[in-house]
C-alpha cells in the first residue's frame, strides 16, 4: 500500500464512523478487520456509539449476525447526563435490547444519585434497568448499602436488594434478608429477619417498612426494640420521630430488667417528650423478686418514667396477687422508688385469714416485704373463725403492721369497735366459749399466728363477753361487713393475659404510600 493509501484509510477509520445496520457507529480504534462476513475486530482505543450510548474498551468484536458487541479491557460505558459504567475487563452488549453485561474487578456504575462498585452487573440502556448477582456496595451520601443481589430501576428510582443486605448510615446500621426501596416515596420496605442497630437501641422484626422523609416507620413479624435494661416486643410496632410518638399493637411485652418487671397488654402507646406509656386491652404486669412476685392487671396502665419519678398507675377493675396478699380496687398506684402502693376507691385486700376493706389504702414496703398498711375512712377487718362466725373490727382509720408478711398488730383510730371470739386456747381445734364485743375511741390489737394476743385501750371501753350460746344474733356482726372471700383474685387470671391472640390492626394507624408498580423482571444470567 502507498503512503497515501495508507493516509487515506487512517482518514477514514477515524473521521469517518462505520454504520452497521441496528446503528451502531465505529467512531475509533486504530485497527480493523474482518476475520469473515459477520465479524468485525477493533483493536486499540476502540470508540463504539449506538443510540446516544457511548463504549470505549482497548478492543472489541462486532458479531453482525448476532448484534453482539464483545469489549475487552479498561470498559468505559456512558449516556451523557445519565449515567456512566467504567472499571471492567469484559463486556457482552446486545444492540437490539441495549444490554450490557460487564464484569471485572472494579465495575463502577455512576449516575446523579448514587455508585455502584461490583464485580459483575446487565445494564439496560433502553430500560435504564441493572441488576448484579455477585454482590455490591452502593455508595449515596453518607449511606453504604452492601448485598449479594440487587435490581436497579432507574426511571422508576426502585431498588431491591437481596441476601445478606446490609446499610450502614451515621445513624444505624441495618441488616437484612431483602430490602425494597421506592425513591419516589421515599420509603423502604426490608422483609425476612432483620436487625437495626443504632446508639440508642436494637430493633429486630421480620418485615418492616421506614419512610425517610416523614421519619414514620412499622415494624412487625416478632418485632422487638431492644434499649438498654428496657425490652419492647408486639406483633407490629409504629414509631413517628417526628411526633415522639410509638404504638405497639398485638401481644406487647415490656421487660425492664433493672426493675425485674415484665408488662403484657395489647395495645400500647409511648409519648417520647413527656416519658409517658399506656397499655390498654388485657394490661397485666409482673414484679418479680426471689422472695415472692407480684401481679397487676387492670383496664389500663399508665407508666410515666423520667428523672423525677418512675410510677404506674393502674385503673378500672384493678387485682393484685402476691403470696402472701392479693387485693381488688377501681385503681392502683405503684412508686418503683420505694415500691409503696396505694389502692383507691373502696379497695379490698385479703391477706392469710384476713380480709380488709376501706376508701383508701397505702401499703408500705421494706426489704421487698411489706411493713404497713394503713386504711383510710371506713377501715374494717375481718376473718372468718368458723362457718357464720367472723373476727371484726371496725374504725374511722387503721394502721397494720406486718413482719415478714404477716399481721402483727393493728391501731384503730377513731370510732374503733371490735367482735373478738374467745377460745379456752390459741389452738385451731379448741373450743370457743366466750365473744367480746366492745368499742372505744382507740384500739391496739396484737396478733400471733393470725390470732389475737392482747388487745390494748385508749379511752373508756364499752362493752361486754357474751357466752357463745348466749350471743345475740343483731350483735353478731358489724354494719361494715361484708365478706368477699369468693371474690379474691386467683393466679390463673393473671397468666391468662400472657396467652398470644390474634389483634387485627387498626385501619386508622399510619401506612406507607403505596407502592408503584414495577414491570415483571426477567432473570438474566451474568457471565463471570
Amino acid at each position: 500500500m502507498t503512503q497515501k493509501s495508507l493516509v487515506i484509510a487512517l482518514f477514514l477509520l477515524w473521521f469517518c464512523p462505520l454504520w452497521s445496520q441496528n446503528g451502531v457507529e465505529i467512531i475509533g480504534g486504530e485497527r480493523l478487520f474482518s476475520p469473515s462476513k459477520n465479524v468485525m475486530v477493533i483493536a486499540e482505543n476502540v470508540i463504539i456509539r449506538h443510540n446516544g450510548v457511548i463504549i470505549q474498551c482497548d478492543s472489541a468484536i462486532q458479531k453482525k449476525d448476532e448484534g453482539i458487541i464483545e469489549g475487552f479491557g479498561h470498559i468505559y460505558i456512558y449516556q451523557p447526563d445519565t449515567f456512566t459504567l467504567s472499571g471492567g475487563e469484559y463486556l457482552k452488549y446486545t444492540e437490539k435490547t441495549k444490554t450490557a453485561v460487564v464484569t471485572g474487578k472494579n465495575v463502577v456504575l455512576n449516575d446523579q444519585q448514587m455508585t455502584l462498585l461490583t464485580t459483575a452487573i446487565q445494564y439496560n440502556m433502553q430500560d435504564q434497568v441493572g441488576f448484579y448477582t455477585n454482590g455490591a456496595d452502593i455508595l449515596n451520601d453518607k449511606n453504604t448499602l452492601k448485598s449479594k443481589r440487587g435490581f436497579y430501576n432507574r426511571r422508576t428510582n426502585v431498588f431491591h436488594f437481596k441476601e445478606a443486605v446490609k446499610l450502614t448510615s451515621p445513624d444505624y446500621t441495618m441488616e437484612s434478608d431483602t430490602l425494597d426501596y421506592y425513591a419516589a416515596t421515599k420509603t423502604a420496605y426490608f422483609y425476612g429477619p432483620t436487625k437495626i442497630v443504632s446508639e440508642e437501641n436494637t430493633i429486630l422484626c421480620n418485615y418492616g417498612w421506614y419512610n425517610t422523609q416523614t421519619e414514620m416507620a412499622e415494624f412487625s413479624k416478632k418485632a422487638t426494640i431492644l434499649s438498654g435494661s428496657n425490652t419492647v416486643s408486639a406483633d407490629s410496632l409504629f414509631y413517628d420521630k417526628k411526633g415522639g410518638l410509638g404504638r405497639g399493637i398485638g401481644n406487647l411485652k415490656l421487660t425492664d430488667t433493672t426493675e425485674h418487671v415484665e408488662v403484657y397488654g395489647q395495645n400500647g402507646l409511648y409519648f417520647q417528650k413527656s416519658k409517658e406509656t399506656i397499655i390498654s386491652t388485657l394490661p397485666m404486669a409482673v414484679k418479680m423478686d426471689e422472695k415472692d412476685t407480684m401481679y397487676v392487671m387492670a383496664d389500663t396502665f399508665y407508666f410515666k418514667n423520667d428523672s423525677l419519678k418512675k410510677i404506674l398507675k393502674a385503673y378500672y377493675h384493678t387485682s393484685l396477687l402476691q403470696t402472701e396478699f392479693q387485693g381488688r380496687c377501681d385503681s392502683l398506684l405503684y412508686n418503683f422508688s420505694d415500691s409503696s402502693i396505694s389502692l383507691f376507691y373502696a379497695p379490698i385486700l385479703w391477706n392469710e385469714k384476713n380480709q380488709i376493706t376501706g376508701d383508701t389504702m397505702f401499703i408500705h414496703m421494706k426489704n421487698k416485704r411489706i411493713q404497713s398498711l394503713t386504711v383510710l375512712n371506713k377501715a374494717f377487718l375481718a376473718s372468718e373463725v368458723k362457718s357464720g362466725a367472723y373476727n371484726q373490727i371496725s374504725g374511722k382509720n387503721m394502721i397494720n403492721s406486718f413482719d415478714s408478711n404477716k399481721l402483727k398488730q393493728v391501731l384503730v383510730d377513731g370510732n374503733a369497735e371490735i367482735v373478738y371470739y374467745i377460745r379456752n386456747n390459741e389452738t385451731d381445734s379448741a373450743e370457743f366459749t366466750g365473744v367480746n364485743k366492745e368499742r372505744c375511741s382507740k384500739l391496739l390489737i396484737l396478733m400471733d399466728s393470725g390470732k389475737v394476743s392482747g388487745i390494748r385501750h385508749y379511752g373508756q371501753p364499752e362493752g361486754k363477753i357474751y357466752p357463745v350460746r348466749d350471743f345475740p344474733d343483731g350483735e353478731k356482726y358489724l354494719a361494715e361487713l361484708n365478706w368477699k372471700v369468693n371474690e379474691k383474685p386467683v393466679l390463673q387470671s393473671f397468666l391468662e393475659r400472657k396467652k398470644l391472640r390474634a389483634v387485627p390492626i387498626p385501619k386508622t394507624l399510619v401506612k406507607p404510600a403505596v407502592k408503584t408498580k414495577q414491570k415483571k423482571k426477567t432473570k438474566v444470567k451474568v457471565k463471570n
